[in-house]
């Protein structure tokens, strides 16, 4: 009786904890973006190595990917992927990028991480071979609060609209592709490389 009792309260535990973990992810989601509205990061433009910022995230998200069952990979990164702007604003962008596409992709599927510059701007692609989403309703997907159907986990909707406003907040376009997988996404920001544009 007491093992199983133990065995309960381990249970209870576990799911106490996952419930929190959630909460505490909502609320960080909540406040990036209230922050990100509230345009208090559109004053501070630094020089940021965006190649710096992908592996601090990727090396955050490490458990989460982990968990979820997706490679993750990082094709080779350019030198000098310097862009004129806010470290935590572009740090929510490429995190809820990552975070969006795992969400998608089922366990055992791919998600790549690539990064070029061009003449006028770094490109971030997040390429995945998940379901993808069809052309007539990839524009609802900056909408707050909106989840694709058959999405895992417990997102909330919120990903993708803080990846919006850290767009904007860098006169940045996000365009939505057809993945060269033959199957999925492909999220591509350009971030201007000089002076970054007022919101």
């Amino acid at each position: 009786m007491a093992s199983s009792d133990a065995n309960e309260a381990d249970i209870a535990l576990a799911g106490a904890k996952e419930c929190l973990g959630s909460l505490a992810r909502r609320t960080e989601q909540l406040l990036a973006l209230a922050r990100l509205e509230s345009s208090l990061h559109a004053a501070q433009r630094v020089p940021v190595d965006l190649s710096m910022v992908a592996m601090a995230v990727i090396e955050e998200m490490a458990p989460s990917i982990a968990d979820s069952g997706v490679e993750l990979s990082l094709l080779p990164l350019a030198d000098d992927l310097i862009v004129q702007g806010d470290q935590t604003a572009l740090r929510a962008l490429l995190r809820n990028l990552i975070e969006n596409a795992l969400r998608h992709v089922p366990a055992g599927g791919q998600v790549q991480l690539s990064m070029e510059k061009t003449a006028l701007d770094v490109w971030i692609d997040v390429i995945d071979d998940g379901p993808g989403i069809p052309l007539e309703r990839r524009d609802d997907v900056f909408a707050r609060f909106h989840r694709e159907a058959g999405s895992r986990g417990d997102g909330y909707g919120l990903g993708l609209s803080i990846v919006q406003r850290a767009a904007q907040l860098h006169g940045a376009t996000i365009q939505l592709l057809d993945s060269p997988f033959g199957h999925g996404l492909r999220v591509r920001v350009a971030i201007p490389r000089g002076t970054a544009a007022e919101a």
